[in-house]
Protein backbone atom coordinates (compact mmCIF):
# COMPACT_ATOMS: atom_id res chain seq x y z
CA UNK A 1 0.00 0.00 0.00
CA UNK A 2 1.43 3.34 -0.95
CA UNK A 3 2.26 6.28 1.30
CA UNK A 4 -0.69 8.37 -0.70
CA UNK A 5 -3.35 5.48 0.41
CA UNK A 6 -1.91 5.93 4.01
CA UNK A 7 -2.44 9.49 4.04
CA UNK A 8 -6.05 9.33 2.89
CA UNK A 9 -7.08 6.95 5.22
CA UNK A 10 -6.08 9.21 7.92
CA UNK A 11 -7.90 12.11 6.47
CA UNK A 12 -10.87 10.04 6.43
CA UNK A 13 -10.72 8.69 9.67
CA UNK A 14 -10.04 12.30 11.00
CA UNK A 15 -12.88 13.41 9.04
CA UNK A 16 -15.32 10.27 10.54
CA UNK A 17 -14.02 11.43 14.13
CA UNK A 18 -14.56 14.99 13.71
CA UNK A 19 -18.24 14.78 12.53
CA UNK A 20 -21.18 15.57 13.88
CA UNK A 21 -22.61 11.87 14.09
CA UNK A 22 -18.98 10.34 15.81
CA UNK A 23 -18.95 12.63 18.46
CA UNK A 24 -22.81 12.34 18.97
CA UNK A 25 -21.93 8.71 19.56
CA UNK A 26 -18.75 9.46 21.96
CA UNK A 27 -21.18 11.51 24.22
CA UNK A 28 -24.08 8.92 24.31
CA UNK A 29 -21.83 6.31 25.38
CA UNK A 30 -20.20 8.03 28.04
CA UNK A 31 -23.24 8.84 29.78
CA UNK A 32 -23.63 4.95 29.96
CA UNK A 33 -20.88 5.40 32.32
CA UNK A 34 -23.50 6.83 34.66
CA UNK A 35 -24.07 4.80 37.92
CA UNK A 36 -27.55 4.12 37.71
CA UNK A 37 -27.37 2.70 34.21
CA UNK A 38 -24.13 0.19 35.21
CA UNK A 39 -26.24 -0.73 37.47
CA UNK A 40 -29.41 -1.75 35.49
CA UNK A 41 -26.88 -3.60 32.54
CA UNK A 42 -25.35 -5.62 35.55
CA UNK A 43 -29.23 -6.40 36.96
CA UNK A 44 -29.96 -7.53 33.59
CA UNK A 45 -26.65 -9.34 32.39
CA UNK A 46 -26.69 -11.41 36.00
CA UNK A 47 -30.78 -11.77 35.42
CA UNK A 48 -30.58 -13.08 31.88
CA UNK A 49 -27.75 -15.31 32.98
CA UNK A 50 -29.80 -16.86 35.54
CA UNK A 51 -33.03 -17.48 33.39
CA UNK A 52 -30.85 -19.11 31.10
CA UNK A 53 -29.39 -21.60 33.46
CA UNK A 54 -32.52 -22.12 34.88
CA UNK A 55 -34.55 -22.47 31.40
CA UNK A 56 -31.73 -25.55 31.07
CA UNK A 57 -33.81 -27.61 33.84
CA UNK A 58 -36.75 -26.54 33.00
CA UNK A 59 -38.63 -29.75 33.48
CA UNK A 60 -37.64 -29.67 37.18
CA UNK A 61 -37.85 -25.71 37.97
CA UNK A 62 -39.99 -22.92 37.06
CA UNK A 63 -38.43 -19.54 35.38
CA UNK A 64 -41.70 -17.73 35.04
CA UNK A 65 -40.76 -15.60 37.74
CA UNK A 66 -36.71 -14.60 36.43
CA UNK A 67 -38.95 -14.37 32.90
CA UNK A 68 -40.69 -11.60 34.30
CA UNK A 69 -38.22 -9.91 36.07
CA UNK A 70 -35.97 -10.18 33.25
CA UNK A 71 -38.87 -8.20 30.87
CA UNK A 72 -39.71 -5.74 33.54
CA UNK A 73 -35.61 -5.01 33.27
CA UNK A 74 -35.15 -5.14 29.58
CA UNK A 75 -38.66 -2.46 29.42
CA UNK A 76 -36.85 -0.15 31.77
CA UNK A 77 -33.64 -0.53 29.92
CA UNK A 78 -35.03 0.26 26.51
CA UNK A 79 -37.29 3.10 28.03
CA UNK A 80 -34.30 5.04 29.75
CA UNK A 81 -34.02 8.27 27.46
CA UNK A 82 -30.04 7.40 28.22
CA UNK A 83 -29.75 3.98 26.36
CA UNK A 84 -32.25 5.35 23.54
CA UNK A 85 -30.06 8.02 22.27
CA UNK A 86 -26.88 5.49 22.71
CA UNK A 87 -28.81 3.47 20.38
CA UNK A 88 -30.15 6.10 18.10
CA UNK A 89 -26.40 7.50 17.92
CA UNK A 90 -25.22 3.70 17.14
CA UNK A 91 -27.17 3.15 14.66
CA UNK A 92 -26.73 6.51 12.71
CA UNK A 93 -23.07 5.91 12.94
CA UNK A 94 -23.65 2.77 11.39
CA UNK A 95 -25.29 4.11 8.73
CA UNK A 96 -22.72 6.62 8.34
CA UNK A 97 -19.97 3.93 7.93
CA UNK A 98 -21.86 1.80 5.74
CA UNK A 99 -22.17 4.79 3.59
CA UNK A 100 -18.43 5.48 3.56
CA UNK A 101 -17.48 1.89 3.37
CA UNK A 102 -20.16 1.70 -0.02
CA UNK A 103 -18.33 4.60 -1.56
CA UNK A 104 -14.68 3.21 -0.94
CA UNK A 105 -15.36 0.00 -2.57
CA UNK A 106 -17.84 1.83 -5.21
CA UNK A 107 -16.93 0.20 -8.58
CA UNK A 108 -14.37 -2.10 -7.17
CA UNK A 109 -16.73 -5.31 -7.45
CA UNK A 110 -20.43 -5.54 -8.33
CA UNK A 111 -20.58 -8.68 -6.53
CA UNK A 112 -19.68 -7.32 -3.04
CA UNK A 113 -22.71 -6.46 -0.82
CA UNK A 114 -21.80 -4.07 2.01
CA UNK A 115 -25.48 -4.01 3.58
CA UNK A 116 -25.89 -5.45 7.08
CA UNK A 117 -26.77 -8.66 6.91
CA UNK A 118 -29.67 -9.54 8.83
CA UNK A 119 -30.02 -13.51 10.34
Amino acid sequence: IGETMYKEIDELIEAIYVDEIFQQYLQSEKKLHDEKIVLLLSRHQMLQEDYLRVKQYQNYMTSDDLKEQLKEVKKELFEHPQIQSYYQSYYALNDLLEKVTEIIFQGISEELSFHQLTL
